[in-house]
């Protein structure tokens, strides 16, 4: 599959997203989740009345293929201009979590974020998430809301909120720097708001039962009827400075969250990254070592 180079360019720097349908087929995303499910049924992190994996491509190698998927290394390439690409390692599974509004740039997660220094008006910094949502959200409010251009503005506030409806196989590429947010509400139909409210403000009153407790009961039936919410989340980089200290400081806070001091893919996966001619910054990795 190919796109203009120009109109893709100009989506993300303009933007700060771009969304392609049917990357994956339906064969991909029934092995991916099959694979995610698996993994989650017994491991995992817990955030935000679900679960996360972070540095999943150390955690969970057998999703690997994904990074280097020759439609999604095809379109990469376009979008930084080269074949020279740099994968950062880093990568989060989630399963049924909530969100909120914030960046990837790590502003709120350390001093100077992963950057070191914020870059909201640095042309060169070239740092690129790719999402996939495993299951249809073209119907729901469960998938990925976006602020047009606020890859460009500090203040989370600023730009166009937009929700993106995607469908399994779909893929979105967004600017680490756009402020954006998952699933925000137990019931992601705006439909059910009201009757939602009204439900936790008569188990606080009649029960008293906190919003909280309530939210957790009631994500656990709305889980329940719909069933699991899988995303995969990974980024590619232009291969300069930017990239580099995104992937070192990305890497602090994720082995940081597992508790743990896995840094390097296996040896197995690491060949396949280099016979697809992908640079890693698992090479700047080594001052991390405890």
């Amino acid at each position: 599959m190919h796109y203009s180079n120009e109109n893709l360019i100009k989506e993300i720097t303009d933007n700060g997203f771009i969304l392609l349908p049917n990357i994956l087929s339906k064969g991909e995303i029934v092995t991916l989740r099959k694979l995610i499910k698996n993994h989650f049924s017994s491991r995992g992190v817990s955030t935000i009345l679900g679960l996360t994996q972070p540095n999943a491509a150390v955690e969970v190698p057998d999703i690997n293929w994904i990074f280097y998927h020759p439609k999604i290394l095809a379109v990469m390439r376009q979008l930084l201009g080269q074949e020279e690409i740099m994968f950062t390692s880093h990568c989060d599974l989630h399963c049924r979590t909530l969100s909120a509004w914030h960046k990837d740039d790590g502003m709120t997660v350390m001093k100077g974020g992963y950057f070191g220094f914020p870059t909201y008006d640095q042309e060169d910094c070239k740092v690129y998430k790719i999402a996939l949502y495993l299951q249809d959200h073209d119907h729901n409010k469960a998938g990925l809301t976006v602020r047009k251009g606020s890859h460009k503005f500090s203040d989370i506030n600023q730009g166009e909120e937009t929700y993106l409806k995607t469908k399994a196989g779909d893929i979105i590429i967004f600017d680490v720097r756009l402020t954006h947010t998952g699933q925000r509400d137990v019931f992601p139909v705006d439909f059910l708001q009201k009757p939602n409210d009204l439900i936790k403000k008569g188990l606080k009153k009649i029960l008293k039962i906190s919003p909280q407790k309530s939210d957790q009961y009631l994500k656990q039936i709305y889980d329940t009827l719909y069933g699991d919410r899988l995303s995969i989340f990974f980024t590619y980089g232009f291969p300069n400075d930017y990239t580099k200290n995104f992937a070192i400081n990305n890497m602090k806070r994720q082995i940081k969250q597992n508790k743990n001091s896995k840094l390097f893919l296996s040896m197995e996966n690491r060949q396949k990254f280099i016979e697809n001619n992908i640079l890693l910054a698992e090479e700047y990795f080594e001052k991390l070592k405890k």
